[in-house]
């Protein structure tokens, strides 16, 4: 007799295992560093603005997610676990939901911006508490990290307008507003806003006097200064998805798409395993036959009303 297939496709199980385990690795990895670099420095989150600006912190928590998730994908593949297959399912889902949420959002922000003010939703105003901390809280990778973006972006300060380099009048040490201010980087932004020219070198000094404060009190820009960006960050974010709007909806397809199959292959498998199952389970023992009745004998109620016909009573 031929041995029946299995309903559990192989290609499936396997796939699904060691996708999940290559990101379980890499998991291992990114949220190892991540901890290092959080315990030899000494973090403290304060506040979501440290925990957004801090590289080390976001590594951390994405890779523990990672973790968690991708575990339950390579053990209930691996194993047939029907219930880890259904958490892993449903984990991937959210995440899918989430990032669908996150990219409506952004999309919301710059091409329809009275939506997010219906909401009571205003990342400029929670932007602006990273550049307060710019240099006063001691944590260089928040630091290099604006740093990083300004120059990247070729902005300066948070702002959606053309003058986000007037936000660093409310850091305590490129403050303008103040009567007496002896601060020697005073009225002033950081190097990373400096607009250089190809193959100049960066100077610290680049940003001095960038802003002036006039005699009503009003921080405006200085009629002299060194060249640098005007814009805000939040502008320049806005102009780089109107520019290229295509390529990020194509890298967004790309981190959709592979969750989407991780999704349906988890799915699949778990019905397969319930399937593969059911078949283990069907009566493998004949059935039994019901007796055959004598319609001459008298029913056995009416037998023990007289005593029975085996039972005798002796006095």
């Amino acid at each position: 007799m031929a041995r029946e297939s299995s309903a559990v496709s192989l290609w499936i199980k396997y796939a699904l295992f060691f996708i999940n385990f290559v990101v379980w690795l890499l998991s291992v990895a990114v949220t190892g560093l991540g901890a290092y670099i959080l315990v030899l420095k000494h973090k403290v989150v304060h506040d979501a603005i440290d925990f957004f600006f801090d590289p080390s912190t976001v590594m951390c928590t994405a890779g523990s997610i990672a973790f968690v998730v991708s575990l339950l994908g390579w053990v209930g593949a691996l194993r047939e676990y029907t219930s880890c297959l259904r958490v892993y399912k449903w984990a991937v889902t959210l995440a899918f939901l989430a990032e669908l949420v996150v990219t409506v959002f952004i999309f919301l922000f710059y091409f329809a911006p009275s939506t997010f003010k219906k909401l009571g939703l205003f990342p400029e105003d929670a932007l602006r508490d990273a550049i307060r901390k710019y240099g006063v809280v001691d944590d260089e990778d928040m630091k290099e990290l604006i740093d990083n973006m300004q120059e990247s972006l070729e902005c300066c300060g948070f702002s959606d307008d053309d003058t986000g380099f007037l936000d660093w009048n409310e850091n305590e040490y490129f403050n303008c507003s103040g009567p007496e201010l002896t601060n020697p980087e005073k009225c002033s932004v950081p190097p990373s806003c400096c607009n250089l020219k190809p193959g100049e070198m960066k100077n610290i000094l680049c940003g001095r006097d960038a802003m002036q404060r006039t005699p009503s009190g009003t921080v405006i820009e200085n009629a002299v200064h060194n060249p640098i960006y005007m814009r805000g960050c939040l502008k320049a974010v806005g102009e780089f998805i109107n520019e290229h709007a295509l390529v990020i909806g194509g890298i967004m397809l790309g981190i959709l798409l592979p969750q989407m199959y991780m999704m349906y292959l988890a799915r699949t498998l778990r019905d397969q395993v319930l399937i593969q199952r059911s078949k283990w389970g069907r009566p493998t023992l004949p059935t039994a036959q019901p007796r055959p009745v004598d319609v001459n004998q008298p029913p056995r109620a009416a037998q023990y009303q007289h005593g029975g016909p085996h039972t005798s009573y002796h006095k």
